[in-house]
């Protein structure tokens, strides 16, 4: 019975495995997926951060003592920079900076004249109103 030839049953047929490359795409899009989410997070905190700032600077130059001109002409243009983001409020910037120059940058200075002052206070408006 050894020699009779089986005509039924067909030969074994190998499989392919494909799990490792299915695998592999499922990790990559998690992995991608991930990434996003984290940088979406990091620009979520950073902006929050940058608004706190913001908010910090406009009180800090709503707080300028302008009775010491040489500190209050630094201090003002220094906030100014940061907070000055329309095209009018950058304007407005250059102009009162250009007022403040002859503040800086000496030794003994004479206190705020009332011109700056209300340049500063126009400023500050501009500032509030954005």
């Amino acid at each position: 019975m050894r020699d009779i030839p089986l005509h039924d049953i067909k030969p074994l047929v190998e499989v392919p495995d494909n799990s490792l490359i299915y695998a592999g795409i499922v990790v990559f899009v998690l992995a991608v997926v991930v990434i996003l989410a984290a940088v979406w997070i990091y620009r979520y905190f950073a902006k929050a951060k940058e608004e706190d700032l913001r908010k910090s600077y406009l009180h800090k130059i709503h707080k300028v003592d302008t009775s010491d001109a040489k500190q209050a002409a630094y201090e003002i243009s220094s906030y100014g920079r940061f907070l000055a983001q329309s095209e009018r409020a950058k304007d407005m910037l250059d102009n009162l900076d250009k007022r403040l120059s002859k503040y800086k940058y000496k030794k003994e200075v004479e206190a705020l004249d009332d011109e700056t002052l209300g340049y500063y206070k126009l400023f500050l408006e501009v500032l509030d109103a954005s």
